[in-house]
């Protein structure tokens, strides 16, 4: 049932990808981040029956999306001529990809384990 959580989560990271293409950079970084921090939520919540080693993987994958978040900070500031590392948002968008990738190949892992 906890998973349901997960749901508005998806949503939030979908409108996100949705703004950032419609080039609202600061709606992006608000939907991913509330996205990100609902998935915190989900993992802080306490399970009994989830190993160890998943939730460190769980946890690396939300370290994996902080950093990305910082970056993406970074590259608003460039955006909007308070920074100038030029290179900052190709870096942002290179770590939003890996950590798409990853979370993708973490959720199939979650509902492969779970029978789906």
């Amino acid at each position: 049932m906890l998973d349901l959580i997960l749901l508005p989560a998806v949503l939030l990271l979908v409108l996100g990808l949705r703004s950032v293409r419609q080039g609202d950079p600061r709606r992006h970084g608000y939907f991913m981040t509330a996205g990100v921090t609902l998935v915190g939520i989900r993992l802080a919540l306490p399970f009994p029956y989830l190993p160890h080693a998943h939730r460190t993987l769980g946890i690396a994958v939300l370290a994996l999306a902080g950093g990305t978040m910082l970056l993406g900070r970074w590259a608003l500031a460039w955006r909007e001529g308070r920074s100038r590392r030029a290179a900052i948002p190709r870096i942002h968008r290179a770590a939003g990809t890996l950590t798409l990738i990853v979370l993708a190949v973490a959720v199939a892992a979650w509902l492969l384990r779970q029978g789906f």
